[in-house]
Formats: C-alpha cells, sequence, structure tokens
C-alpha cells in the first residue's frame, strides 16, 4: 500500500513507499475471568425452596402504544392520580451463613448502625424527585409542566433532549407521579418515570480539564529571535525556512501516521482508506503542522446516523504504544477525532465527512508548486500570522491565509497564476463531490505563460501592500474568479454571474445554504463556493489582522530601498500598536422584572424570544440568524446572540408615523406598514450588519436586548439605529406582550400612557442627537457606547437602567 505525501524540496508531490511498521499492538484485552467462587452471595428470595408458596404480584408491563388515532397528541396526562394497591407483606429471607474468609478466620461481626442526619436529609428532598424520559427531543418545560401539575406544584430542575428531572412539593406527590410510569405521554410518546435519588440542589459537575502535554509541546511554535537573522535578505530567508519547515525525512516519515490509523480502522471498517491532505500534503508544513487525515469509509458501512468519530475513538485507545491524548470532537460543524502519533510526534485531525479537503489540498499543492519562488513566499506568511497568533483554529485558518495568497498572485500586474474558474474550463476535468466540481486541469506545461520576474522579497512585499489596500468591508476575496467581487451580489443569488451557475443552482435548490457573506473578511472557497473561509473572524480580529498588514507594508516600503535587510526582522520581531476601543458600540435596553412576573406562561424567555423576533423579523423586517448560545454557569446566564443586516434607514419613521396615525390599523400592522414605505422609499442602500444578544437570568429574573455594531465602516448609521432602538424597544415590547400577560398594575399602565405621549411627539430618530430627550442622547464613553433606554422608567420608581461602559 503506497500513500501520496508532498515533500517539501520537490515542486510536484512525491510517492512515499511506507515503511514496514511493525503493527500497533492492541491493549491486552485476554485477562483471565473472575473466578466463580468469588461472586456475591445470591439473594436468598430469589431461591424456590424458601420462597412464600403465595405468587408474587405481576410487575406491570410497559405499555404498549395504542394506535394513533386513539391517543390523545395534547400534552397531558392519560393517567389520573388512584389510589395505590395495598402492597403485600415483605418476603423474610431465611437466614445465611456468614461467609468464611480466605484464611479460615470469621468476620468481624457487623452492627447495623444508623445513617448521618446529612444522608438521610438527603435522600428525604431526593425523594421529592422524579427522572423523565421517553419524550420527543422538541418539548418545551410548559409540556412537562402541563402534564405532572395535576400531581402537585411542579419546578423543573433541567431539562435536555435526554431526560427531564422535575420537583414536588412533597413525596406524595411524587409517588403519585411514578405511579402513571408509561401510562402519561406527551405528544404520542409514552413517559418513563422514576423516583430520582440524587442531589436536587447540587451543582452539575464538569469533567475535570484535560491537560494534554504532548499536543500542547508540539503546537509551540518557535521563537523568531531564536532565529539566526544575519546576513541579506536571502541568507535571512533561508534561515527561517530551515528553523521552521518540515524537512524531506520529516514528511516521508509521516508515512507511518496514515499507516497506522488505517490497520487500527480497518478492524471495525474493512476497506477504509486514509486521505491524507492540509498543509504536510502542499508543501507548506512546519514544524507545529497537524497531519489532517480523511478517512474514505466503504459504502456499505456509510449511513446517516453513524457515529464515526466515536467509534475511531474507542479503536484508537486499544493501541496504547501508537496513539495517545484522544480527543473526539462529535459536534462541530465537521466532526473530527484529535490524537497525538507516538512514533512520529505528530499531532493528527482525523475526519470521516468529506474528502473535499483533499481535493482542496491538490489544487494548492498544484498551482504553488507552477513557481519555485511560491512555496518559500508561503511558509514565511504563514509563519509571520502564527508568530502574532491571529492564524489557527476560531481565528484567521491556514486554508484561509493560503487562499489569500493564491489570490494576490492571480491579480494584475503579478499575475503569476490563473483563476481557478480557467482551470475548470474544460468540461472533461469535472468532477463532482457533494454537489460541488473539484476537477481542474492539472497540467502545469499548459498553465498560461507568466512573464513576472519579481524576486521572493518583493512579491512577499507586494502581498502585504496589496491586503493593506484592500477593500474587506464591500469585496469578496475570490480566488474561482480571480478578482475581487462585491459582497451585495451574494444578497440576491440571481445577480450573480453567470460563472457561479453551480452556486446559484445548489442554493435555489436547498442543497446548501447561501455564503455568509456578512462578516468582516469575506474568503470564498474555490470548490465549495457556498463556503466563507473566514466567516469566524470577529470584526476586533479583523482589525488587528488589517493592522499587522499595514505595519508589514509600511516596512517594506521602508526597507526595500535598503535592499530590504532589515524587513523580515521588522515583520517577525515587531508588532503594530493596535489602537482599538475599549468595548464594542452597543445599546442596551432592559426588560423589566415587573414585566416578565407579568407573563402567564412559564416558559417566560420563549415569550421574551419571540416578540423580540416579531419586531426585528416582522414589523423591522429584519431576518435574524442564530450565531451562537452560551450558558454561564458561575452567573446562571443564557446569553444567545444573533445576525442580522440592515438594509434602508428604517429609523427615519417621523413622516410616515404622522400619515399611518390617522388610520384604523392596529399598532403591528402600522409598523408593518411604515417599515414597508421606507423600503419602498428610500433610495440609498446601505449594509450594516449587528449582532442581537438575548441575555436571560434566573435569579434576579430578567431579560437584556443589546445591539452591537458588526460593522466599523457604519458607525453613524449604527448611532442612529442605536438610537431608534433605546427609543422604540419598551414601547413596541409592552404593546406585543399583552396577549402574554396578566393586567399590568397602575405604575405600569401609567408608563405606557407616558410612552404613548411621548411617541406622538416629534420623531427624533430623523433629527440630531441635541433634540433626543437627555436620557437618551448621553453616552458613556466617546468611542464606544453602550446606551439604555430610560424612557420607561421616568414614572415607574423602581424600574431603573444605569448606563453602563464595558
Amino acid at each position: 500500500m503506497e500513500t501520496k505525501v508532498t515533500t517539501p524540496a520537490d515542486e510536484t508531490p512525491t510517492t512515499a513507499a511506507p515503511p514496514q511498521p511493525t503493527p500497533p499492538t492492541p491493549q491486552s484485552a485476554q485477562t483471565a475471568p473472575k473466578s466463580a467462587s468469588k461472586t456475591a452471595p445470591q439473594d436468598v428470595t430469589k431461591q424456590p425452596s424458601e420462597v412464600s408458596p403465595q405468587p408474587a404480584p405481576k410487575q406491570p408491563s410497559k405499555a404498549a402504544p395504542q394506535p394513533a388515532s386513539k391517543q390523545s397528541s395534547k400534552a397531558t396526562p392519560q393517567c389520573t392520580p388512584k389510589q395505590a394497591p395495598p402492597k403485600p407483606a415483605p418476603r423474610q429471607p431465611a437466614p445465611q451463613p456468614a461467609p468464611r474468609r480466605k484464611n479460615g478466620a470469621s468476620p468481624a461481626p457487623t452492627t447495623s448502625q444508623p445513617k448521618p442526619d446529612t444522608q438521610s436529609t438527603t435522600k428525604e428532598k431526593a425523594t421529592k424527585m422524579i427522572i423523565v424520559t421517553g419524550f420527543p427531543p422538541y418539548v418545551q418545560p410548559v409540556d412537562l409542566i402541563r402534564t405532572f401539575n395535576v400531581f402537585g406544584s411542579v419546578q423543573i430542575n433541567k431539562l435536555n433532549p435526554r431526560f427531564s428531572t422535575i420537583t414536588f412539593s412533597s413525596e406524595e406527590e411524587a409517588a403519585e407521579a411514578v405511579k402513571c410510569n408509561n401510562e402519561l405521554n406527551i405528544y404520542g410518546e409514552f413517559l418513563t418515570i422514576k423516583l430520582y435519588y440524587g442531589r436536587p440542589c447540587e451543582e452539575p459537575k464538569h469533567s475535570p480539564k484535560r491537560e494534554f502535554a504532548r499536543t500542547k509541546e508540539k503546537s509551540i511554535t518557535i521563537d523568531p529571535k531564536k532565529i539566526d537573522m544575519s546576513g541579506d535578505f536571502h541568507s535571512q530567508l533561508d534561515n527561517i525556512l530551515a528553523a521552521v519547515r518540515l524537512t524531506q525525512e520529516d514528511v516521508t516519515a509521516l508515512t507511518q501516521l496514515y499507516t497506522d490509523v488505517e490497520y487500527a480502522l480497518q478492524s471495525i471498517w474493512p476497506g477504509c482508506k486514509t486521505v491524507p491532505f492540509g498543509s504536510i500534503t502542499t508543501g507548506l508544513g512546519v514544524k507545529t503542522s497537524d497531519a489532517d487525515c480523511f478517512v474514505d469509509v466503504p459504502p456499505p458501512f456509510r449511513h446517516p446516523q453513524a457515529n464515526f468519530v466515536v467509534k475511531a475513538k474507542k479503536i484508537l485507545q486499544h493501541y496504547p504504544g501508537t496513539f495517545s491524548e484522544i480527543l473526539c470532537i462529535p459536534r462541530a460543524n465537521t466532526p473530527i477525532v484529535k490524537f497525538f502519533h507516538i512514533p512520529t510526534e505528530t499531532n493528527c485531525d482525523l475526519t470521516f465527512k468529506t474528502p473535499l479537503g483533499a481535493h482542496n489540498s491538490k489544487l494548492i499543492a498544484f498551482l504553488l508548486h507552477a513557481d519555485p519562488r511560491l512555496i518559500p513566499m508561503a511558509v514565511v506568511i504563514k509563519y509571520w500570522a502564527k508568530v502574532h497568533d491571529f492564524s489557527g483554529t476560531g481565528k484567521l485558518t491556514n486554508y484561509a491565509l493560503t487562499m489569500m495568497i493564491i489570490f494576490y498572485l492571480q491579480q494584475p500586474p503579478i499575475s503569476i497564476l490563473p483563476a481557478v474558474a480557467w482551470l475548470q474550463s474544460d468540461a472533461s476535468t469535472h468532477f463532482l463531490v457533494d454537489s460541488w466540481n473539484v476537477g481542474f486541469m492539472g497540467q502545469r506545461q499548459l498553465l498560461p505563460p507568466s512573464s513576472n520576474t519579481s524576486s521572493i522579497s518583493e512579491l512577499l512585499g507586494g502581498f502585504f501592500e496589496y491586503y493593506s489596500s484592500f477593500n474587506f468591508d464591500e469585496m469578496v476575496v475570490c480566488p474561482y474568479l480571480g478578482a475581487p467581487i462585491k459582497k451585495a451580489l451574494f444578497r440576491d443569488t440571481f445577480l450573480l454571474p453567470k460563472e457561479f451557475d453551480r452556486y446559484k443552482m445548489n442554493v435555489l435548490e436547498n442543497m446548501v445554504l447561501p455564503m455568509r457573506h456578512g462578516s468582516a473578511i469575506c474568503v470564498q472557497d474555490p470548490f465549495e463556493q457556498s463556503h466563507n473561509l473566514a466567516s469566524a473572524i470577529t470584526s476586533r480580529l479583523a482589525s488587528d489582522i488589517k493592522a499587522y498588514f499595514k505595519h508589514a507594508a509600511n516596512a517594506y516600503e521602508k526597507e526595500k530601498l535598503n535592499r530590504n535587510l532589515e524587513f523580515l526582522k521588522i515583520i517577525l520581531l515587531q508588532a503594530p500598536n493596535l489602537l482599538r476601543p475599549k468595548t464594542h458600540q452597543e445599546y442596551r435596553v432592559n426588560i423589566f422584572r415587573r414585566i416578565i412576573a407579568a407573563i402567564v406562561d412559564p416558559d417566560w424567555k420563549s415569550v421574551v424570544r419571540e416578540i423580540v423576533f416579531r419586531i426585528f423579523e416582522k414589523l423591522l423586517k429584519i431576518t435574524l440568524g442564530k450565531c451562537e448560545e452560551t450558558m454561564k454557569p458561575d452567573s446562571k446566564k443564557q446569553k444567545e446572540k444573533y445576525s442580522g443586516q440592515v438594509t434602508k434607514a428604517i429609523w427615519k419613521r417621523k413622516k410616515f408615523t404622522r400619515l399611518y396615525s390617522a388610520t384604523n390599523l392596529d399598532f403591528e400592522s402600522q409598523q408593518k406598514k411604515i417599515t414597508e414605505e421606507i423600503m419602498l422609499v428610500e433610495k440609498q442602500a446601505i449594509e450594516m450588519n449587528f449582532y442581537l444578544i438575548l441575555t436571560f437570568s434566573d435569579n434576579p429574573t430578567s431579560a437584556v436586548i443589546s445591539l452591537r455594531n458588526a460593522s466599523p465602516g457604519q458607525i453613524e448609521n449604527f448611532r442612529e439605529f442605536g438610537k431608534f432602538f433605546i427609543s422604540s424597544m419598551q414601547q413596541w415590547f409592552l404593546e406585543l406582550v399583552k396577549p402574554y400577560s396578566t393586567p399590568i398594575n397602575e405604575n405600569v399602565a401609567d408608563t405606557i400612557k407616558m410612552i404613548d405621549k411621548n411617541a406622538e411627539e416629534p420623531d427624533t430618530s430623523d433629527s440630531d442627537a441635541e433634540n433626543l430627550p437627555q436620557n437618551q442622547s448621553e453616552e458613556c464613553n466617546e468611542n464606544d457606547i453602550i446606551v439604555t433606554d430610560k424612557m420607561a422608567t421616568k414614572e415607574a420608581g423602581n424600574l431603573s437602567e444605569e448606563c453602563t461602559t464595558h
């Protein structure tokens, strides 16, 4: 068996015959079985000669689901509390002789002692709890409350897709609920109900942090101060490459890693193949590089529910002499198994999802080996990004950075590399993987000739100069076309040029989601065109990356007349002054406890979330997309983050408010009409991205709605949007929450009247800041602001908010 890898010294991938390694020896599992003589004494109640002749009462079996027509789909109990049948008298087990010790001595006499009070207290509390399983994964807390509140007062302690723990006010109520085991149903699914003997007040135990010493040591980047920077530019470049780049022997030795993985996994997936990809196969491998490997599992073993990474982890654990520090990440967008390969001392990421990565690596290897100047230049850029810690997982990935390098080399007047679309122009090369064309013309002698004669230092400096002035806010780095393309075109799939016909087809047929083009930096995958390789980059990190580009470009401008003697020293040993604001620009509105307390539904968070979505998606015509959800156990706060984009100045509502105030439309219909009018009338289109953050707290009960700017170039527009947000959110929320609430008290009623009165005054959203009420125009910080709405607190004494600076 041969595994193809690319050596760094050659211009083309080479085929290295793997050594014949000793197959990894699995950990011995053939331990002697325990002696049958050491089994625990049997329960005498199970011996026929010692049991009472009275037959034991039959245990109730699980109720089989009835036909759907006879089952209620409502989340209401199908069993009513009833008197428990009389229990039979407990059996008295016959006395057993005390077991003797091995040495023949009699065991010490034991006496029954009462348990400590603390344990009895814990058990007494625990028996008020039940654990419920068997419900559908989409069940909400309100469904469980409606089902079990017929037995008494209930409280949901924990709810996840697998189980829920519920506390009653007394042990008797919990016992009555358990009697209806397998008889209650929610949405047609019968529930398994048992008493729960855990500790109701016990905090969830977190697994200790795993310290992977070998993995951590291998990932440490060599300090540029330890590299000899003497001599001219080319001497310094050679010293850097020698210090950080993998040697040909290192790459050849990695063949053993893929062989060992394949040998181990074939025990459960016969015929599976390991396919190397990533920087090691493209010639860009450095000494801290991880090995990337796709495992091609044969079709008979592939099915949608196959949990490959979990099974792979268990198999690799059988070879402790070969694989260590194994970590499974099954819930990632691309599930992987990470491990440390002991023979080669290399970290490896194992994936089963798609072979697209392997085809991407072939493209990179083909393009970067087309000219001998490109690999050294790319390795230095990769090392530069790693030294300054803005590349890697969760940052600017090495793959995204490599695509930026290829894109720069496609631009005139450099024009060393062709566009990927040109490489795919021949239909005979087309090869589809996951509905994307990954085939390309792979013959270097057919590449268009290039007249570029720039040195490596000139190409390196030109790279920094190009991206120091690139318009990341409006343009997409597009190696497929070989030219920048406007982000605005991706808002409407039909606006894209003909070259994106496959992208259009995949999106319109719902095979893929549209590319997320709203991030601060957007780099499009040339094959999987719906993938933005830089979508994880935040606006702050993007600002830092741009600063590093400008710093390196200035260094090149300064040193190019001095034969670039200090160029590499400056970009590797010095960093720019990152003048970043203390916080993001943010506006915040609190939903007061009194309003939340008036919500009838116990799941008040869902009500708040629903109202906020109605305001943004229906009243303001802004689609929200979920970014992340976090839970902080220490503060017991739940935070949900959504992204949105404003395309028109929807805060300019003054003239339309006056127009529609004379109509008989209800509040919600009026606001919809006003937004629709603005979308039609406003000529100026804007592209302002923002984050909507919902923060929930149970103790004390509170909800905070925040807007955070995600478009650094839209500060003024976001400021106007924020003023409109704080002046309108409370009023709109109070209007929409009425159907979910009990009648509110007089203080809040007065507040609503006061808000309604203020709403009739001239609209402040179109005017300057001096026309705003004083408590709305204040800013906490001249650079970044978090403004909270105080309008609704003027009349309600204890409903107050404060202006906070982060």
